[in-house]
């Protein structure tokens, strides 16, 4: 990150300080609001986290900075295919790649084939576990069903199995031991599934899509969130049924990896993506970053310091930001 300037932080804390309690206003204590446009910021280190690059047109790999590693990716189906990465699995990443009618999940690794792991529907759910061993996936039935599959994410092999109906829309969120949770409409719901005991127990009356199991972070929808009236609640997985904050102009994107945080989009009822918010785990507000070009939630480089996709007239930037001092990291995959 850019060097902040000393001397001018140390006098304004000093200012702070010599004022009288009676001025130290709610208003001076505000969450900054940042301007992150890429194209006006400075130029930093590249993304501390793994992160896609394609070269030139034809090609795309996985760069793990962790390693120095750079690991080709193969085209689905041809150039023009979309990739995402879901994550890191031991000493590989899984990809989401589709194209038309193609939407396949595939495992890479340095200097091993890159492995089909599943073919799935463009309506499918898909994720990876917390701690990277399981993928997590949803097919649609021809019966009208919905299955949740658990599944090796190293061979893709099958571990478990259930189906729900089409109308409870099932959304598998993360794996504790043999317990799988998940979030349902219909009656909005979060539910426990145990695969070993075939057991499903409903846990809360919303309906989850986004936690972990590591940090023992929830967030649940009361509704639809395409409902104008749909709103969103933090809490515990360990304690679901107490509010840790709501809002309902928000959606959480994730939580940092200590749980501390978490930063936010526009919940889908608000049909914009121009403004993420980081805050607190109780919903205080820290930061506001904009960009009118588009703006979204990428990941967490560590407990305080996230990365945002900015779009800017022609392209796409990954942007750093540790609350107000900001800078670009990398261009992004588009």
């Amino acid at each position: 990150m850019r060097g902040i300037r000393i001397p001018a932080l140390a006098t304004a804390i000093l200012a702070a300080l010599m004022l009288p309690v009676s001025l130290m206003t709610p208003a001076s204590a505000a969450a900054p609001t940042v301007d992150v446009r890429p194209l006006p910021l400075p130029v930093g280190e590249r993304p501390t986290v793994p992160y896609l690059d394609r070269a030139t047109d034809d090609s795309l790999s996985v760069v793990d900075p962790d390693t120095g590693t750079t690991t080709p990716v193969e085209y689905v189906g041809d150039p023009g295919d979309s990739f995402k990465l879901l994550g890191r699995s031991g000493s590989g990443f899984v990809l989401r790649g589709s194209n038309r009618n193609i939407d396949d999940i595939v495992r890479v690794r340095p200097g091993t084939p890159q492995r089909l792991l599943a073919s799935l529907h463009y309506s499918s759910k898909a994720r990876l576990s917390s701690d990277g061993r399981y993928l997590l996936d949803t097919i649609p039935l021809a019966g009208g069903g919905i299955r949740v599959q658990v599944r090796s994410a190293t061979t893709g092999a099958g571990v478990a199995q259930h189906t729900f109906k089409a109308t409870t829309r099932p959304d598998p969120i993360d794996v504790k031991g043999t317990v799988v949770l998940v979030g349902g409409f219909n009656a909005p719901r979060t539910m426990v599934w145990d695969w070993n005991t075939g057991t499903i127990e409903t846990i809360a009356t919303r309906a989850a899509y986004a936690g972990s199991y590591a940090t023992d972070r929830l967030a649940t929808y009361t509704m639809d969130p395409s409902d104008p009236d749909a709103c969103t609640v933090v809490s515990t997985i360990s304690a679901p049924r107490t509010q840790l904050w709501r809002g309902c102009i928000e959606a959480v994107a994730s939580f940092a990896p200590d749980g501390a945080r978490f930063a936010t989009n526009a919940i889908a009822h608000q049909n914009h993506a121009d403004v993420v918010r980081r805050r607190s785990l109780h919903g205080t507000l820290l930061t506001t970053y904009t960009n009118p070009d588009g703006l979204r939630t990428h990941a967490w480089e560590t407990s305080t310091r996230i990365l945002m996709s900015s779009a800017s007239t022609h392209e796409i930037w990954l942007v750093r930001c540790e609350v107000a001092d900001c800078e670009r990291a990398w261009r992004a995959y588009d």
